[in-house]
C-alpha cells in the first residue's frame, strides 16, 4: 500500500512538470506572437523559425561535409601546385597558429604532401569536386529557397549553377593561397585592409551565390544583410582562430592524435557552415522588416 500511494505521488508530480512545461511552453507562444515583427526581439523569432524551417543544424552539417570531402583536397592540390616546397601549407599553418611540436607532426602528417602524386592527387580532388562538390551549391540553395519559403523547381541547369557556384569558391581559396604564399606582412594597417578586402569578397559571393541559385526570385538587396553577416563572421572566425586555434587543436591532438586534428578542423568548418545556414535565416527576418517599416511609414505619410 506504501509503495502505490508512492507510485501516485511520483507520476502525480511527474504530471505536474509536464503541465508546468506545457504551461510555460503556452506562454512563450503566446509571447512570441505579441512581438512586433520589426522589433529586434520579433526579428530574432523569426529568424528562428526560419532556422527550423531549413532545418539549420541538418543543412550545417551537410556543408561542413562538403567543404570537407571536396573543398579541402582542392585547397591542397593548389598549395602543391603554387608551392614548390612539400609541407608549404601545414608549415604555414603550423608558424600562423603557433602549434606545439608535438601537434606539429601530427599536422604535417595529415596535410603533408610530397611532389610525387600530383597527378594523383589533383584527379582525386577533381573526382571529389565532381562527386561532392556540386552539393556545396545544392545545400545554398535548398537554405535559401526554404527560409524565403520559395517553390522552386530545379532542372538540369541548375547543375551549371552549382558548378559556378563551387567554381567561385576554389577562386577564394586560390586568392587566399596567393595572398599567404606571396604576401607577408606585419604591419596592422595592411592587416586590416586585407580583412576589409575579404570582407567585400565574400559579401559579393554570399550575395550573388544565392541569387542565381534561387533563379533570381530574391533581390541582391534582401540577400545583402545575410551576406555582409557571413563575411563578418566568416572574416572574424579566421581573426579568432590566430588567438584560439593553438590551444583547440593541441586539445584535440592531445586527445585523439591524428584525428584530433581532422576533428578540429572539421568543427572550425562546421562553425563557418553554421554561420551560412543562420545568416541565410535571418535574411528574410529583415527584409520582412524593412518592407513592414516602408509600409508604415508610406501609411504615416499619407
Amino acid at each position: 500500500m506504501y509503495a502505490s500511494a508512492k507510485t501516485c505521488a511520483a507520476r502525480s508530480s511527474v504530471e505536474c512538470v509536464n503541465a508546468r512545461l506545457r504551461e510555460l511552453s503556452r506562454r512563450g507562444q503566446e509571447w512570441a506572437e505579441r512581438q512586433d515583427p520589426s522589433s529586434p526581439s520579433g526579428v530574432a523569432i523569426e529568424a528562428w523559425r526560419r532556422y527550423r524551417a531549413v532545418d539549420g543544424p541538418l543543412q550545417s552539417a551537410l556543408l561542413s561535409i562538403y567543404i570537407l570531402v571536396a573543398v579541402l583536397p582542392a585547397l591542397l592540390v593548389m598549395e602543391e601546385y603554387l608551392d614548390p616546397h612539400p609541407n608549404a601549407l601545414a608549415s604555414q599553418l603550423v608558424h600562423h597558429f603557433r602549434l606545439n611540436a608535438s601537434t606539429s607532426e601530427l599536422l604535417h602528417n595529415v596535410l603533408g604532401q610530397g611532389r610525387s602524386h600530383e597527378l594523383g592527387s589533383a584527379l582525386l580532388a577533381i573526382a571529389s569536386a565532381l562527386v561532392f562538390g556540386i552539393g556545396f551549391g545544392r545545400v545554398l540553395q535548398l537554405v535559401h529557397s526554404r527560409a524565403w519559403k520559395l517553390d522552386l523547381a530545379t532542372g538540369p541547369f541548375d547543375q551549371i549553377g552549382y558548378g559556378a557556384v563551387l567554381a567561385g569558391l576554389y577562386g577564394l581559396l586560390l586568392l587566399l593561397l596567393l595572398q599567404l604564399n606571396e604576401f607577408h606582412t606585419s604591419s596592422t594597417v595592411v592587416k586590416a585592409l586585407l580583412g576589409v578586402g575579404w570582407v567585400g569578397f565574400l559579401t559579393l559571393f554570399f550575395d550573388v551565390a544565392p541569387w542565381l541559385l534561387t533563379h533570381k526570385q530574391i533581390s541582391r538587396r534582401d540577400l545583402l544583410p545575410g551576406a555582409v553577416l557571413t563575411a563578418l563572421a566568416v572574416v572574424g572566425l579566421m581573426i579568432v582562430s590566430g588567438f584560439v586555434m593553438q590551444f583547440w587543436v593541441d586539445l584535440y591532438a592531445r586527445d585523439y592524435g591524428g584525428f584530433g586534428v581532422v576533428l578540429a578542423i572539421y568543427f572550425w568548418i562546421a562553425f563557418s557552415s553554421a554561420v551560412i545556414v543562420g545568416a541565410a535565416s535571418l535574411s528574410p527576418a529583415l527584409a520582412a522588416r524593412r518592407s513592414l517599416r516602408a509600409e508604415r511609414a508610406s501609411s504615416a505619410s499619407t
